[in-house]
């Protein structure tokens, strides 16, 4: 019975043990999971930032470059000869001439900027920059500077500039002004993202709407299974935009960096769980074992005087249909004399020996006690009456005769179904021993 309630609480700690390395396991994934989250937002988050600051300086190398050309421009028209005949006219440098869509802005005084058509200069598109040339308060011509998409695209795309990504100029309706290595042959940006996977199908739709509308926004799409990103705002020249482009193989390469340190953390943070769990096991087990050998008697095997009062004491106020019914003092016959004839040591063999015939005799739910020197305690638990207890008498004596070595004397007391008093009912059992001891060896008798 106390074995039983032993290792029923010893089951529930393990359980308990357990239930709180899986929680702790549980909340260690669940720790990682959200830091892998939030570093993975983070990182998006900062890739759209870094793409927007790329942006933002090509958009100001942009401006700043068309600035810089009109200024060349105008220091040309203020200072340089106007020859005879002049008209607003570019000449390509195939020979070809091209006449501007802004002669009357020219003729007005007024610089201006101009998309040249794709059929010129080897099919590309480009742009004009014209200024005009004013003499004695009149327009006597234009300073014209050209320049095709390619060209602008390699002033943009400059590695100084932008090394992780590419730029490019387009119109409103999507017409490429400046285009960038690899998308020379494209005369439309939508034609180029036309390509690639928009996984959200909202998105080229939405990014055609907002740039028609002059706004500035993000596109996110795939090519060839990578995830990449384009912002794009007005370049503040015309109805153009600027757009970047960046492939996000540093953000993914970090990401991968982070989960498979995430994975070894994990690992190890588990190995080292189930190694502090194995530890603690241990601990409680041995811990268990030293408090159980603490309890018995290291020679007899049987539990100590003090641990079976609080056992039997706890029972006992405990109450219920199954309590202990009978107690049994035992004395070894002689024992005194077997100390003094053959020496303690064979005194202890004899004590040992029935500790032994004790056990085998009861079971596992009675309570042995070595109660001191040579005397033992038994407390039956059960439901039987004064029948069991006789029988368990004799079997006890019968086994103590077999040996041919020991006798022994018992004395019984029945124990009442409310009675509770441990000190009452060991009186009664002690008595009965007395009785047992004079009517000769080998005997028991009852005290009630």
């Amino acid at each position: 019975m106390m074995a039983d309630k032993e290792k029923d609480r010893y089951s529930l700690r393990v359980m308990t043990l357990f239930g709180l390395v899986v929680s702790v396991i549980i909340g260690i994934f669940a720790l990682n999971i959200y830091y892998f989250k939030e570093v993975e937002k983070s990182l998006v988050e900062q890739t759209y930032q870094d793409l927007k600051r790329e942006n933002d300086e090509a958009l100001t190398y942009f401006q700043g470059m068309i600035r810089e050309r009109f200024e060349v421009l105008e220091a040309f028209s203020a200072y340089g000869n106007l020859p005879e005949g002049s008209e607003i006219e570019v000449l390509g440098g195939q020979g070809i001439m091209y006449y501007g869509i802004r002669e009357s802005q020219g003729l007005k005084g007024e610089n201006n900027i101009s998309r040249l058509p794709s059929k010129g200069s080897n099919g590309q598109s480009g742009i004009t920059l014209s200024v005009p040339v004013v003499r004695e308060g009149q327009a006597k011509g234009a300073v014209c500077m050209k320049y095709t998409a390619e060209e602008l695209g390699k002033y943009l795309n400059s590695t100084e500039l932008s090394p992780y990504s590419a730029s490019l100029v387009f119109t409103r309706s999507g017409e490429l002004v400046a285009t960038c290595p690899g998308y020379e042959t494209y005369a439309n940006i939508y034609d180029i993202l036309k390509t690639m996977e928009f996984r959200d199908e909202q998105s080229l739709e939405q990014m055609k709407m907002t740039a028609e509308s002059g706004g500035s926004g993000y596109a996110s799409y795939y090519y060839k299974g990578s995830w990449e990103l384009l912002y794009y705002q007005p370049a503040g020249v015309e109805d153009w935009m600027v757009a970047s482009m960046v492939k996000t193989e540093s953000y993914e390469g970090a990401l991968y960096k982070i989960r498979k340190l995430s994975k070894v953390f994990l690992a190890s943070s588990t190995a080292m769980v189930a190694c502090t769990v194995l530890l603690i096991i241990c601990i409680i087990y041995l811990r268990k074992k030293e408090a159980k050998r603490a309890q018995k008697d290291y020679l007899t095997g049987v539990y100590t005087r003090e641990t079976a009062r609080k056992l039997v004491e706890q029972r006992l106020k405990g109450g219920g249909k199954k309590r202990f019914y009978a107690c049994m003092f035992l004395d070894i016959d002689d024992f005194k004399k077997i100390n003094d004839t053959f020496g303690h040591h064979k005194g202890d063999m004899v004590l040992t020996q029935a500790g032994q015939i004790l056990s085998a005799c009861t079971r596992k739910e009675d309570v042995i006690v070595r109660f001191g020197g040579d005397e033992f305690c038994i407390w039956l638990y059960g439901l039987s009456g004064r029948k069991q207890p006789e029988a368990i008498a004799k079997r006890i004596l019968n086994a103590f005769h077999t040996s041919g070595t020991i006798h022994a004397s018992i004395g019984i007391t029945l124990v009442g179904e409310q009675e509770t008093e441990y000190d009452a009912i060991l009186r009664r059992a002690d008595q009965a021993l007395y009785l047992a001891k004079g009517k000769g060896k080998n005997q028991f008798a009852f005290q009630l």
